[in-house]
């Protein structure tokens, strides 16, 4: 498998502020010594700790929802070393800028620093742990905590508020696609559960514009930022959708979900708790399939697999007792 950019993200904008790697003497001596110092954080943390220092938290893979599992890891290391003033790298700054667990975002990395990154359970094909916990481990912190946090302003709230004003029926948000291929449910499948769910309950679409062009709901995909399709999430009774940006920012949200994972993604690794998650697993999941690194030679039959009527009823129970 090709390696993953060292930029997080393969962002280019990032690059000025990484610590540089020097590799000509003497300069190339004071990196390997800053290098060895780093892979030993978790005897360093308890000083750092003390010292009220600063540690930089790299979200190297750079998705939009991997800023989120960032986040969480910086809150679960914060409950451990409470002390520690936080400045975090990443590509998606503005999905966590309110959060204040994090003291800086993108300033220049300090000596000390961490990558938060699921690589090598993308590798060895992982069916089991999870992404905060794999993190931690790595800091020697055992105990953790994988739930999102989203943090909309006053202003947000209330813009989302006059976009979506509450209905006489439930409202029932819905993403249709992630930008791995493997994580899509099929676009007949969306259709029919749609013609179930239409006349009971009131239906908006959002994500980006890559979204399916479906009737029968409220498209607001590909006409607002992550921000703005965060607070229109915000005033949904449920959300369904996949394994994507959404779904961390619904959790962050306390929005109850319906995930249809399929198989290409362990529920264990990624799948939130308070979550009804939807998983089919064939022999070759998890696979950890990315587009541009690998092909699904199974034509995403495990996507298939999971029926409408399987996410009609689940919806249905989520619902039991809510007013719009």
């Amino acid at each position: 498998m090709k390696e993953f950019p060292q930029t997080p993200g393969g962002n280019g904008r990032l690059t000025p502020l990484l610590y540089p790697f020097e590799r000509n003497f003497p300069k190339v001596i004071w990196c390997k010594y800053r290098w060895w110092k780093n892979r030993r954080l978790n005897e360093v943390l308890p000083k750092l700790n003390q010292r009220h220092a600063w540690l930089t938290v790299i979200d190297r893979l750079g998705a939009p929802g991997d800023a989120l599992i960032t986040a969480n890891v910086i809150r679960c290391l914060k409950l451990k070393y409470p002390n520690l003033r936080i400045n975090c790298i990443t590509p998606h700054d503005e999905l966590i800028k309110f959060d204040p667990s994090i003291e800086s975002l993108n300033s220049p990395e300090t000596f000390y620093s961490f990558d938060s990154s699921y690589w090598e359970l993308i590798v060895r094909k992982e069916d089991r742990e999870n992404v905060i916990a794999h993190n931690l481990n790595k800091l020697g912190i055992k105990e953790f905590t994988y739930k999102s946090k989203f943090f909309l302003s006053s202003e947000e709230k209330e813009w989302a508020k006059n976009k979506i004003p509450r209905a006489s029926k439930p409202t029932i948000a819905i993403c249709t696609r992630s930008k791995e291929t493997v994580k899509n449910w099929p676009k007949e499948h969306w259709e029919s559960l749609i013609e179930s769910l239409r006349h009971d309950y009131n239906l908006i679409q959002i994500g980006d514009d890559k979204e399916l062009v479906l009737k029968h709901t409220r498209s607001f995909s590909g006409k607002h930022t992550m921000r703005e399709s965060a607070a229109l999430l915000s005033q949904a009774n449920l959300f369904i959708g996949p394994d994507s940006l959404l779904m961390h920012i619904a959790n962050g949200l306390s929005i109850k979900s319906i995930i249809i994972f399929g198989g290409s993604r362990p529920v264990d690794s990624l799948g939130y708790k308070d979550n009804t998650n939807v998983s089919s697993t064939p022999s070759c999941s998890p696979c950890w399939i990315h587009d541009g690194y690998e092909n699904c030679v199974h034509n995403i039959q495990c996507m298939k697999d999971i029926k409408h009527e399987t996410v009609l009823d689940l919806a249905t129970k989520n619902l039991v007792g809510t007013c719009g």
